[in-house]
């Protein structure tokens, strides 16, 4: 069973991953922040509650904190400590420069595209 935590300003994009989540029967349970701001905060009270989510997917394209700089924040901060979170990038964007920009990091383990299907999410989880 894996813990999810989704971070995505976009609310259609929101309703569409958590109707995916809804019907993936290896998902015991996920979050979905609007910001990166949101998410750092979330992380820090899952660490001190022990429950640290599985997977989180990133939109790379957000206000304020955009999806790399939230890699790079986390992995400063998190993923010394939780190396088996995957952490995957989310995106509309068919750069090949946004794609090689977020696999440079050592804990994205995957880029996909949106919108994420129960496929998609199957082979992340993977």
């Amino acid at each position: 069973m894996v813990q999810i935590l989704l971070i995505d300003d976009d609310e259609i994009n929101n309703f569409t991953v958590e109707a995916v989540l809804g019907k993936v029967d290896f998902i015991q349970s996920y979050e979905i922040k609007e910001s990166g701001w949101e998410a750092l905060d979330y992380l820090r009270k899952c660490e001190e509650e022990n429950r640290f989510p599985d997977l989180i997917l990133v939109d790379i394209n957000m206000p304020e904190m955009d999806g790399h700089e939230f890699v790079e924040r986390y992995e400063a901060t998190f993923w010394g400590n939780h190396p088996t979170t995957k952490v995957s990038m989310l995106s509309s964007s068919i750069s090949e420069s946004d794609r090689k920009k977020s696999m440079a990091y050592s804990s994205v383990s995957e880029y996909a595209f949106k919108p994420l299907t129960k496929e998609k999410l199957a082979t992340i989880v993977a």
